[in-house]
Order: structure tokens, then sequence, then C-alpha cells
């Protein structure tokens, strides 16, 4: 009797830490101090007298389609909304989009996650057309190639490109579900992306 009523403890025991265990990759909260840096390389490449309508209308692709793509997905669409833009989600690459463009491809994510101590180091690397336009960059310049040519006509419009590669490093202290990190860590990144892309479009304005 005695070993039934402690196998039962056990057997309660297991379940109760399994449901403990899993909740920091199911649920969602964040009891934790971060400590996050993000650093930034940009160019930028014009021709005429680009007219940049921002803030306005733009189409928003990012590549993937795990959690932390979604998460980096729905981030970037809050800061774009907050810095004035009007934002059209579309979930493949065009070749001529009909209003500006920005496009994110995700090239590095490394880290390590557990319930009290989380590291990460991300690089993100986004893609502007101001036109639509010229999207063949976006894949050019992902695998390294940085050569811009832009073909002479009386009635090509003004068109600025901009590429960037966001590199966000965050170390993370405390008791934090994963999907509240992945939430935080793509925050941050969506935050340094729309402050990168008004700079350089501002410089215009």
């Amino acid at each position: 009797m005695k070993e039934i009523i402690v196998n039962r403890r056990l057997f309660l025991a297991v379940i109760i830490l399994t449901i403990i265990f899993s909740s920091f990759y199911i649920l969602d909260f964040k009891a934790a101090k971060s400590e996050t840096k993000a650093n930034s390389m940009v160019s930028s490449y014009s021709t005429s007298n680009p007219q940049i309508d921002f803030p306005g209308r733009i189409c928003l692709h990012i590549e993937g389609n795990d959690y932390f793509s979604k998460s980096l997905r729905k981030n970037l669409d809050t800061e774009l909304e907050k810095a004035g833009m009007e934002v059209s989600i579309t979930d493949e690459v065009k070749n001529k989009y009909n209003s500006q463009a920005l496009l994110i491809n995700i090239s590095k994510r490394d880290g390590v996650y557990t319930p009290v101590y989380t590291f990460s180091n991300l690089n993100i690397f986004f893609f502007y057309t101001s036109t639509g336009g010229d999207v063949k960059y976006f894949d050019q310049f992902k695998e390294g190639s940085v050569t811009v040519t832009f073909v002479n006509s009386s009635s090509r419009e003004g068109e600025k490109l901009i590429s960037g590669n966001v590199e966000l490093k965050d170390s993370t202290k405390g008791l934090i579900s994963q999907k509240a990190y992945i939430d935080y860590v793509t925050a941050q990144a969506a935050k340094e992306i729309t402050t990168r892309l008004e700079q350089n479009t501002q410089e215009l304005l």
C-alpha cells in the first residue's frame, strides 16, 4: 500500500514538473532583465530626384514562416504604423510592387534559450525600394553583391534603394518564456529597422 502511495506521489510530481517546464515554451510571460545592443550598417543608392512617400503606403515582406518570422512581421508592422505608414503585408517577392516596399531576411539567428538565462545573436538584412521596383537587388545584396546600376531613361522616375544589416545581441536573465523572449528581441529589431529606415528616407525630405 505504501509503495502505491509513493508511486502516485512520484507520478504526480513528474506531471507537475512537466507542466511547469512546458509552460516556459507554451505560455507568454517575462519577469527578467535584458541587456540588448543593436548595431546597423546601412547603404543607400539613388537616382534623379526620388520622391519619398514616407510616411505613406508600404508593402512589407519577411522571409520565413516560423514563429520568429511571424513575431518580427507583427512587430515591424506595429512600428511602421507608429511611424505613420499604411502597411500592406505580402507573402511573396514580386518583380514590382505598386508602392514602396520593405523586404526582410533573417540571415543569422544564434543563441541559447533556458527558462532563467537566454542570449541571442541576430543578423537581419533589410532592403527598401522607394518605387517598388528593382526588387532584383534584394537577392543580390543578400548574396554579397553591392553593385547597383540604374537604367537612364527620361521617363524613369527618381528612385532610392536602401540596404541594411542589423546586428542585435541580447542577454536576458530571469524567468521568461520562449515566446515572450522571441517577441522581445523581434520588437527590438523592428524598432531598429524602422529607425534606420526613417533616418535614411528623411534625408531627402
